[in-house]
């Protein structure tokens, strides 16, 4: 008798060599329903799945990442981290009833470079991209797009990829060939299957002209956040949490918008510290002494020349009908010459 974890594990270079190598065993139906050897099958495929989900990622897979990084090191780049399971080629032929897109060299999972372009492609028809710049990223029959999707790679160093997950079809004879109508009192049939466990980190690139390849990577970025990749993105799967490595245009938009904030910032400042000078003289000027006028007036002009154009024409022309009102210094000339000037100044 075959004991689980040998094969197809034992001998299996990766995961996804021994996804392959199973050969399930079919046994008919009895008229009570599926047989015992079946039930046992059922058994002995979960516990393959388990096995298979624990192989360990081949020693040589960071060297090739590390080579494909290199390769593509002027492409847009994105971080993207399951948040859920992730299920993609579930309808690939399989023994196991449910295939998963594992790497054909190296058995890991990863995000093929095509549904990566057709979930952006997703991305750009819901946000109203304009027609003729979805076809110079995406291309169309005729032509290709400037735009390349690379596949996404799995970040190394990462272990326990894989997780056993369960698909139950409540309605099988429906599903399957039709003969009967879905109702209540259907059989479920759990069938079990492999998913990409949640919290793996993978690596992306998008590859073209840099303005092309960065906004193709922030409608990426859109889709893998708001849409899903993969199968039973309804259910929760799918999903991902990205950090996209901004563009140097965007770097650049992002430095001259904080450099006119921070303008702003202090231009605010230096309005309300004005502003506050302003007031402080208003009250000295309605205070001030009219008799010892010639004492004190050098001063203020002095404190109204610091002040910003507006407020300096509002305080000055403060100042000198404070000065007209008054007898004793309407008609100085000394006193009102000056000010007078000021305000010739802010015209």
């Amino acid at each position: 008798m075959r004991l689980p974890g040998q094969f197809p594990v034992r001998g299996a270079s990766h995961a996804g060599h021994a996804l392959t190598r199973r050969v399930a065993v079919k046994q008919s139906k009895t008229s009570e329903g599926r047989s015992k050897d079946e039930e046992k099958d059922e058994v002995r495929l979960r516990e393959d799945l388990k096995a298979v989900a624990r192989i360990p990622v081949p020693p040589m897979y960071a060297a090739a990442f590390e080579r494909w990084q290199q390769a593509l090191a002027d492409a847009a780049r994105l971080e993207a981290t399951t948040r859920g399971p992730l299920a993609i080629g579930l309808g690939n032929p399989s023994p196991y009833e449910v295939g998963l897109t594992l790497h054909h060299t190296y058995g890991v999972p990863f995000l093929p470079g095509s549904a990566l372009k057709g979930l952006a492609l997703r991305a750009a028809w819901r946000n109203g991209v304009p027609a003729d710049v979805v076809r110079a990223i995406f291309g169309d029959t005729t032509s290709a797009g400037f735009v390349t999707f690379w596949d996404g790679w799995l970040v190394p160093g990462q272990t326990e990829l894989l997780q056993l997950d369960t698909i139950t079809v409540h309605h099988p004879q429906y599903y399957g060939d039709g003969s009967e109508w879905p109702t209540d009192f259907d059989d479920p049939n759990p069938v079990a299957l492999l998913s990409v466990r949640p919290g793996l980190r993978f690596e992306l690139r998008v590859g073209g002209p840099p303005e092309h390849a960065a906004y193709a990577a922030r409608l990426l970025e859109w889709g893998l956040t708001h849409l899903g990749l993969g199968g039973k993105t309804n259910a929760g799967y799918g999903g991902f949490a990205v950090e996209r490595e901004k563009s140097e245009a965007e770097r650049e938009a992002e430095r001259l918008a904080a450099e006119a904030a921070e303008r702003e910032r202090k231009a605010a400042e230096e309005a309300k510290k004005a502003e506050g000078r302003a007031h402080t003289l208003r009250q000295r000027i309605a205070g001030m002494n009219l008799g010892r006028a010639k004492a004190e007036l050098p001063q203020l002009l002095k404190d109204i020349d610091e002040l910003p154009p507006p407020l300096r024409r509002e305080t000055a022309q403060l100042l000198l009908e404070r000065l007209q009102g008054d007898a004793r210094t309407r008609g100085e000339k000394a006193l009102l010459k000056p000010v007078r000037a000021r305000l010739e100044d802010c015209e």
